[in-house]
């Protein structure tokens, strides 16, 4: 399946996602909003592909190989490093259940940092490993906080490359250095950065994202990326026929295929767009939200500095907040000490400005 093949690079973008004209979606870091025809691409495995049954398996075979090659050329990795998985928390926790531990290590994590990033280490500790929780007192100190936890000693270093609850986005290729020089593994949970900020995964040893958000993709179908040395690490957790006769291999079963039909007509359509195009356009309603809230008084937890396409403003009370922008059409989320922004670039400067100018409204009568 094809997308469409002239795709304006600014206002006509808003043409295929037509929920834009009913309500002004600000919310992609809780899901983004699928283009119009990515029904059609998934669709097109049942109707055209598995219709014909196990007759077909070297068409969706052909598919796997391609869109594991398409994003391991994208993320700078090898199509080996590539496992599918279901979604982010089960890449995860794959990865963190097949490393192998020993009595004294330590992992290292910031202490509000998402569940799935805190919970999946009860083998590790069971094998005498520690978690430990760094404490983030200022947002624009997170980095150097979780970079001074994780010296010798420290087994990995397992991070949200963008905060969900701040958005505050971290320097991998900085953490990846950092990690090297002390014999620590780098581990990423990139739901919240990818498709949204460039990825470059060379100084990351363990890396599991989605689509459903920034990539404009279904749900219930994700990637974990293993490097080399991670996997010389590992013992997989979970065995079936796909990984019999590779030690290392973490593939064990079938993969989510239909939902690879529609990644990869969506990796067509934002290819055709163009990712300097895409970054470019959320980092600049980025800086437009940041003046915005510089203009009214907004108090933005997100550093402007440290940032993708997530931005969190202090409010008293943030469901009561975010519903109340709810009423006005404006879809947003309540996250951490507030409420949670996330633009992408399917939205204009209108949404931006009208959310800004309606959240300061509602603040200050709060």
């Amino acid at each position: 399946m094809t997308p469409p093949a002239a795709v304006d690079r600014t206002g006509q973008m808003r043409e295929l996602f037509p929920h834009l004209d009913q309500r002004i979606y600000l919310d992609t870091a809780a899901a983004g909003l699928c283009w119009k025809g990515h029904g059609a691409a998934v669709a097109h495995f049942f109707d055209d592909v598995k219709s014909r049954g196990y007759d077909a398996r070297p068409e969706w075979w052909a598919m796997i190989s391609k869109v594991r090659g398409r994003l391991a050329q994208w993320l700078g990795v090898a199509p080996q490093d590539i496992t599918f998985v279901s979604n982010t928390t089960e890449g995860l926790n794959l990865a963190a259940q097949s490393l192998e531990f020993n009595r004294g290590d330590r992992v290292v994590c910031a202490q509000d940092e998402f569940p799935s990033v805190i919970r999946i280490w009860k083998a590790a500790e069971r094998q005498g490993a520690e978690l430990v929780r760094v404490p983030i007192a200022r947002e624009q100190e997170r980095q150097a906080r979780l970079m001074e936890a994780a010296t010798a000693g420290a087994r990995v270093l397992v991070v949200s490359q963008t905060h969900s609850g701040t958005g505050t986005t971290l320097d991998l290729a900085a953490l990846g250095q950092h990690c090297r020089a002390h014999g620590t593994l780098l581990m990423v949970d990139g739901i919240q950065a990818l498709g949204a900020v460039p990825t470059d995964l060379a100084g990351v040893d363990i890396y599991a994202s989605s689509f459903f958000k920034w990539m404009l993709s279904g749900f219930g179908f994700g990637i974990l990326v293993t490097s080399a040395r991670a996997r010389e690490a590992m013992a997989p957790a979970w065995q079936g026929y796909a990984n019999m006769d590779d030690a290392r291999q973490l593939q064990y079963a079938h993969v989510n295929t239909p939902a690879l039909y529609g990644l990869d007509a969506t990796l067509d359509l934002l290819e055709g767009i163009g990712w300097d195009t895409i970054f470019a356009r959320v980092r600049a309603l980025g800086d437009q939200l940041i003046a915005e809230s510089n203009r009214l008084g907004l108090d933005l937890i997100t550093p402007h500095d440290q940032r993708a396409g997530i931005f969190v403003f202090r409010a008293p009370n943030g469901e009561a907040t975010r519903l109340r922008l709810a009423e006005r059409n404006i879809s947003v989320s309540a996250r951490g000490e507030g409420v949670r922004v996330s633009p992408h670039f399917y939205n204009s400067t209108q949404d931006v400005q009208q959310c800004a100018a309606a959240l300061a409204e509602v603040l200050a009568t709060s």
